[in-house]
């Protein structure tokens, strides 16, 4: 192989082979001229099942490929090899240590069964092949047919179809038949086939990312999409997700809290004044009465205070650079929130507003 492209064609062959073969489909798939010539990409490829005939071709021409190794000078020197090795042994010390295989690795075993770690566990969920079983989908020659055709055919769609510009079809799009149509264009057709849902592509996507088909609703052409989320991002505590609904207060409800925040601030500044004249003022009703939560704070952050006095300086700078990193990103995720937050209440003004 002189270059990398060469070595990478071969790559994929044997790949391709070792799949297609896994699943017992003939490798190559062959391909229908015709439709390629038309345009029909993906749908030009004919998948076929291996049968008996095809597997003792394939055998058989797998049997005649093979090289074959002339061993006759081998057999000829076995008889002096084996006098060599029964001499070795015969002549070989009764106390000498068995070798050892340096070759051989070595094996572990656990003394204790408990002390096992716990093995991770897979909490994505199973997505099944026949996702889009039972449906019959039209592709609109405005949409990525070939991606679309290929994630559509590797999830089970009962039959597919693409624009008849872009590739023979087996039914027009007139066809009461097709229950959905991917379409990919800023407002509906002219011409709208009653019981038949029009959908954008990103409804397919996002069906396959979340196993479950998804609201056809949501992504009606002209409609502003649902946020699309990569299905690789793993969640975890303290981390930001997208779909975890947030409390939204409203407008009034925020002016009270302003209120009582000025409230307690103009208290706060009355009470400073009273002490500077002199003069013996009462404690606030928040000052006398804690809640459990607020003693039960103050005691964990003492004795924080604390245990960080007992370490060392090294020890110190670390623990005040971790708190450092854990504060940031707490600050960065309660700027995601209050974006969301914000947005949300948006939405919600907009909604108002039509409604009224």
């Amino acid at each position: 192989m002189l270059t990398f492209l060469e070595f990478y064609q071969t790559f994929l062959s044997f790949i391709n082979y070792r799949l297609y073969t896994s699943i017992n489909l003939v490798y190559p798939p062959k391909v229908d001229i015709d439709q390629d010539d038309a345009g029909a990409g993906l749908l030009a490829y004919q998948i076929q099942p291996k049968t008996e005939e095809s597997k003792a071709i394939a055998d058989s021409n797998e049997a005649n490929t093979l090289p074959v190794k002339d061993i006759t000078q081998q057999l000829a020197t076995l008889p002096s090899t084996l006098n060599s090795l029964t001499d070795v042994e015969a002549t070989s010390p009764k106390d000498a240590p068995p070798e050892t295989n340096d070759d051989v690795l070595d094996t572990f075993t656990s003394q204790d069964p408990s002390s096992a770690l716990p093995q991770p566990i897979d909490s994505t969920p199973e997505i099944s092949n026949a996702l889009f079983q039972g449906l019959n989908i039209y592709l609109s020659r405005e949409t990525p047919v070939d991606a679309l055709t290929f994630l559509l055919l590797s999830f089970g769609a009962t039959s597919l179809s693409t624009d008849p510009i872009s590739g023979p079809s087996p039914y027009p799009e007139s066809d009461v038949r097709i229950t959905h149509q991917i379409y990919d264009r800023s407002r509906l057709p002219e011409s709208i086939v009653p019981g038949r849902k029009y959908v954008q592509p990103q409804w397919v996507v996002d069906s396959i990312n979340k196993g479950v088909l998804q609201d056809e609703g949501l992504y009606v052409p002209g409609a502003e999409l649902p946020p699309h989320l990569s299905p690789f991002v793993e969640k975890a505590v303290g981390t930001y997700d997208p779909e975890e609904p947030v409390e939204v207060e409203d407008e009034e409800e925020e002016e009270v809290d302003e209120e009582e925040v000025e409230d307690e601030d103009t208290e706060y500044q009355r009470e400073l004044v009273a002490e500077a004249a002199g003069v013996a003022t009462k404690e606030s009703k928040k000052n006398k009465k804690k809640s459990k939560k607020d003693v039960d704070a103050e005691a964990d952050r003492e004795g924080k205070e604390m245990a960080k006095i007992m370490l060392s300086n090294k020890k110190k700078r670390l623990l005040e650079a971790m708190e450092y990193g854990n504060n940031k990103r707490r600050g960065e995720l309660e700027k995601l929130k209050g974006r969301k937050r914000q947005l949300v209440r948006e939405e919600q003004k907009r909604k108002k507003v039509k409604l009224g």
